[in-house]
C-alpha cells in the first residue's frame, strides 16, 4: 500500500469505528415484559391444587396468570420475541416449570377459559426468602435465565403443585388452573378451576 493510499485510508477507518462506537449497544434489540408487574409483596400464598379445588393432593396443576387488574401487571404479550429471564417474588420456596400458552374465551369474571401449550422452561427451583427476610417482611425478586419463544398476545403459565408466588386478597380471580397440566402438541384445553390470587411471575422479553 503506498504512502498516500495508506494516508487517505487510516482517518476512514477511524471515522467508521467512530461512527459504530456511537451506535448505542441495545440499539438492535429492546426488552419489555408481561404477567406481573411485581409491585405486590406476596401474602397467604402456597395454597396447592386441591386446596383450589383442582386434582388431588401433590398433584401438579397449570397456573395461567390471565388478570391483572390495575397497574398490577397485563397479561398478554405486547411482541413477538424470546423470554430471556423470569422474575419471581415469592413467599417460600418452590419448584416449577415456565410455560408460554395462547388462551381463548375467557368469561367476563375470569373464572374460565381455555389455553393451549406453546413453549416451556426446565425445572427451576425457587429458593425463597431466607428466614431473617421473612422474619423483616422482605421478600426479595428471584431471577432466572430462560429462553423462550412468545408471539404477541400470548402469556405466561407455571406448572407448580403449590404457588407461592402470588398475593392473594378477596376477590381477585388471577389464575386459570388446569389439570391435567397443559402439554405442548395438544390442543386447547378448559380450565378446571381458578386460583383467586395474583400471580407474581414477571416474564422478561427481548424483541
Amino acid at each position: 500500500m503506498s504512502t498516500i493510499t495508506r494516508s487517505r485510508f487510516i482517518p476512514a477507518l477511524a471515522a467508521t469505528l467512530t461512527a459504530a462506537a456511537l451506535i448505542p449497544a441495545g440499539a438492535s434489540a429492546a426488552t419489555t415484559w408481561l404477567g406481573s408487574s411485581l409491585d405486590h409483596t406476596p401474602a397467604n400464598a402456597g395454597s396447592s391444587c386441591s386446596d383450589d379445588g383442582v386434582g388431588n393432593p401433590g398433584d401438579l396443576c397449570t397456573h395461567v396468570g390471565s388478570f391483572y387488574p390495575g397497574f398490577s401487571g397485563h397479561a398478554r404479550s405486547k411482541v413477538n420475541g424470546t423470554i430471556i429471564q423470569l422474575n419471581v417474588r415469592p413467599e417460600g420456596p418452590m419448584t416449577f416449570t415456565a410455560k408460554v400458552v395462547n388462551v381463548r374465551h375467557v368469561s367476563s369474571n375470569h373464572q374460565s377459559g381455555q389455553a393451549q401449550v406453546t413453549a416451556h422452561s426446565r425445572l427451576i427451583t425457587v429458593p425463597g426468602p431466607t428466614q431473617d427476610q421473612m422474619d423483616n417482611s422482605v421478600y426479595p425478586v428471584e431471577k432466572f435465565k430462560v429462553s423462550l419463544k412468545v408471539k404477541k398476545g400470548q402469556e405466561i403459565a407455571i406448572d407448580t403443585t403449590s404457588n407461592t408466588a402470588e398475593y392473594c386478597s378477596d376477590g381477585t380471580p388471577g389464575q386459570l388452573l388446569f389439570d391435567p397440566v397443559l402439554s405442548p402438541g395438544h390442543g386447547f384445553a378448559n380450565s378446571a378451576g381458578v386460583d383467586g390470587c395474583l400471580m407474581l411471575v414477571q416474564a422478561v422479553v427481548k424483541h
